[in-house]
């Protein structure tokens, strides 16, 4: 699974969209879904850096 992209996308969507079919439209909303996520993690890993650096 790691090397095949299609399978890793379609496990996204499964994640993120169950019960819904693997069509183009659901598979680009999981991804965009799964980008979103790991920008917000970015985000709030760097603010509580951030604030254990800093205080309050």
């Amino acid at each position: 699974m790691e090397r095949n992209g299609l399978e890793q996308y379609m496990q996204l969507r499964r994640h993120y969209l169950p019960g819904q079919p693997d069509t183009t439209e659901n598979l680009a909303a999981a991804i965009w879904l799964d980008n979103r996520y790991w920008q917000n993690m970015k985000t709030t890993i760097a603010n509580g850096i951030a604030l254990a650096f800093n205080g309050s």
